[in-house]
């Protein structure tokens, strides 16, 4: 019939065979089985097929010829390019050990330290990637890494943390497992691998750490030697070497390698004082120098090794002349002190508005450690941060000529704070009680604006969050710190206001470098460029200044004020500039325990040109310290030494030698008229702070923050009308006698 006559038409697909849909569903099935088995398949053979070619491909290098080329000279240079040193490792730093010369301990605790399946395995530890892989999806760090790919490593001097880089070290260790055998190979990592103090391979280590030919190692050497290739950065570490030798000591039990009676009766091997591996240096004191611009390179992923590897030339930002000056302005001084052997004292000295470290001073040479990188209590020099955050919090109320109760013997937030010699007066300016260093006003506005508005300021400023000292040991800063874990509470005592927490020379040259940068932070460094030995470059500073308080305008209103505050700091100290030099400065001074003599004193201060900040304490432990330079309120012969005297003596001079021919410069711009409006304030002696605070206490053999006090000059200011708390009394004490900050004579 006519399809026209409404018949439908018939179906493209008419007279062909249809399957029933089960038919049809294992088809589809079948050919996703034979996908998955090719893809399978591919999985399998894939991965072999590739580390059969790159087996054909990789090359292991050659011991010898890796020895001589990790050990290149790497050249430091002053700023106007002269030579400050030059890194030659150890005399023994290319000559190679036999397999025979390497007593048996020594090769059991490398094992035992990094690879204690290391004769069984076949270049590579599968569970132990394994469970590297696991470790590190769930946060945490570890490499599962062989000796064998350590020394590939080692070779390449890649340590890019990439699978395709891990791949190749997997193929490359296997390759070496197959070409060498396993004392070829321990042998070669052992007089290859770097252990810190520009030591390359077991040989150059023994001389280094203990003075000693390789075969005469004992077995409590060669377990802190193995110990030391995890971080040779932090060799000189005493908590590290103890830790890392507890641990190899450890593995070593527990792979029979020693006896139980071997391991009770062993004693930790005190290595010999590091000396330096640095040539060209005029001073011994210099050698910390060296460490602080290696650290510093290491910090930005530039390892000895590497700066080794490529006979690196690192142009530091150190001035030669400014160099000389603070190393004679602190032996000026110190010689002077001869007859308090264990003072000593720290200087580290920056352009603020390049960042760049132009002078350095961490000690004499006697120490292990460097003082110009040992936390220690700041005392008063710490109060320009918590006016710094007074500005930030509270603009409107506080500022230089706003009037405190600055009497002493005040019971604040429950604690009784005490000014030195009895100093202030009912009635105190900013301005004066910061030159006076009056820790009542100081203290109550630390309570007036919290704990945490003033660490935020300190941080804000350069004081860093986590403080490393030379010793390694890294701890929170600016808070109470769990003593077994160094890491913080999250609770700070309203002694912060007062310098309670320590902080180290070079992060005080660092916060007050902020101010004086009219309120821009810029990190504080030592390394303008590198380039390796056929002049390619490898780093460069490229930093640029943020603000630090806010905005611009916030940051440069905060620092200006902060700078203003501290102009009659120096003059009234007795250590102003020559000539009537602008400056800003503050001293800072702890006390001893409860005993009226001090433990350490500071003098940090800037002019637009240059900032320097100075310590001076006992350089092996917290104890008393005396001077015999010149003391201008009585004897001259064994006086308790306040920031007025020793540091502000090593600031003053190393300051005029350093701006001796350079023109005299104001500080930038002004401060603004202060508008502080009289707003009634709670009075914090009764009212709760708006930060959580717990209660200041002294511990034995901790110092107390306090602040010397000379007759000074007063700013010279008109006073307004007392704004804050003021009183004609001081403030009465509570029934039980609370415990007394600032105590002292």
């Amino acid at each position: 019939m006519d399809d026209r006559a409404g018949h439908p038409p018939p179906r493209p697909d008419a007279g062909r065979f249809h399957a029933p849909d089960g038919a049809r569903r294992r088809i589809a099935w079948r050919r996703v089985r034979r996908t998955l088995y090719v893809l399978i398949g591919l999985a399998v053979l894939g991965p072999v097929v590739a580390f059969i070619v790159m087996y054909q491909f990789v090359n292991v290098p050659d011991p010898t010829s890796l020895a001589a080329s990790e050990n290149q000279p790497v050249t430091l240079y002053y700023s106007d390019g002269s030579v400050l040193g030059t890194t030659t490792g150890t005399p023994n730093g290319q000559q190679l050990a036999t397999w025979d010369e390497i007593p048996a301990s020594m090769k059991n605790a490398q094992m035992a330290a990094e690879d204690e399946t290391f004769m069984t395995n076949s270049g590579f530890d599968l569970k132990a990637i394994v469970r590297t892989v696991f470790n590190r999806l769930g946060g945490g760090t570890g490499g599962g890494s062989t000796i064998g790919q350590e020394y590939i490593k080692n070779a390449t001097g890649n340590d890019q943390a990439t699978l395709g880089r891990k791949i190749v070290e997997v193929v490359q260790s296997y390759k070496m497992t197959r070409t060498y055998s396993k004392q070829d190979i321990l042998t070669a990592y052992l007089n290859t691998v770097y252990f810190g103090r520009g030591a390359y391979g077991i040989k150059a280590a023994a001389r280094a750490y203990f003075n000693e030919d390789v075969g005469k190692l004992t077995t409590e050497q060669a377990a802190l030697l193995a110990g030391l290739v995890q971080l040779p950065g932090y060799a000189n570490s005493p908590a590290y070497e103890h830790q890392r030798y507890s641990y190899v000591m450890g593995r070593l039990l527990a792979n029979h390698w020693i006896s139980q009676a071997e391991f009770d009766s062993a004693a930790f091997p005190t290595p010999l004082p590091d000396t330096g591996h640095t040539t060209g240096q005029r001073a011994p004191d210099q050698r910390y120098l060296v460490d602080a611009v290696m650290a510093e390179l290491n910090q930005r992923g530039y390892s000895e090794q590497d700066l080794a590897r490529s006979g690196a030339k690192i142009y530091t930002t150190i001035r030669p002349d400014a160099q000389k000056d603070a190393e004679n302005s602190v032996s000026k001084i110190m010689a002077a002190d001869a007859k308090y052997p264990d003072e000593g004292a720290a200087l580290v000295s920056a352009d603020p508005a390049t960042g760049g470290i132009v002078a350095y001073y961490g000690g004499d040479g006697s120490t292990s450690y460097d003082l110009a990188q040992t936390p220690q209590q700041p005392g008063s020099s710490f109060k320009p941060y918590v006016f710094a955050a007074a500005l930030q919090a509270q603009p409107g109320q506080i500022g230089l000529n706003t009037v405190y109760d600055g009497s002493d013997n005040q019971t604040i937030d429950g604690q009784l704070v005490h000014n030195s010699d009895g100093e202030g007066a009912p009635q105190i300016t900013v301005k004066d009680a910061m030159t006076k260093s009056v820790n009542t006003v100081f203290y109550r506005m630390g309570a007036q604006v919290g704990v945490d508005t003033i660490r935020n300021a300190a941080w804000a400023a350069g004081i860093p969050k986590q403080i490393t000292s030379s010793l390694g040991d890294t701890f929170d800063s600016l808070q109470n710190d769990d003593p077994a874990t160094g890491k913080g509470t999250g609770t700070t005592n309203l002694g912060i206001a007062i310098g309670q927490y320590p902080v180290r020379p070079i992060d005080q040259a660092q916060g007050y470098a902020t101010f004086a940068n009219d309120g821009k932070y810029l990190p504080l460094h030592f390394v303008a460029k590198v380039i390796d030995n056929t002049g390619q470059p490898m780093y460069q500073f490229d930093t640029q200044a943020q603000p630090a308080f806010g905005d611009a305008a916030t940051s440069a209103t905060v620092a200006r004020t902060v700078t203003a505050s501290m102009t009659d700091v120096a003059s009234s100290s007795m250590d102003g500039l020559r000539g009537g030099r602008p400056n800003a400065a503050k001293t800072g001074t702890a006390q001893f325990n409860d005993t009226g003599h001090n433990s350490e004193a500071w003098m940090v201060g800037y002019t637009p040109q240059v900032v320097t900040s100075v310590w001076f304490g006992n350089k092996k432990q917290p104890a008393p310290i005396y001077g015999n330079y010149h003391n201008g309120l009585g004897s001259n012969h064994g006086y308790d030494v306040y920031g007025r005297e020793e540091p502000g003596y090593i600031w003053q001079d190393f300051m005029d030698t350093y701006l001796a021919g350079q023109p005299v410069e104001a500080f930038p711009g002004a401060p603004p008229a202060d508008t502080t409006a009289p707003t009634p304030t709670p009075d914090v002696t009764t009212s709760a702070p708006p930060s959580p605070i717990s209660t200041p206490t002294t511990t034995t053999g901790t110092p107390t923050p306090t602040e010397s006090s000379r007759p000074r000059h007063t700013s010279g200011r008109p006073t307004p009308t007392c704004l804050i708390t003021c009183a004609s009394t001081t403030g009465t004490a509570s029934s039980a006698p609370p415990a007394t900050i600032g105590a002292a004579p």
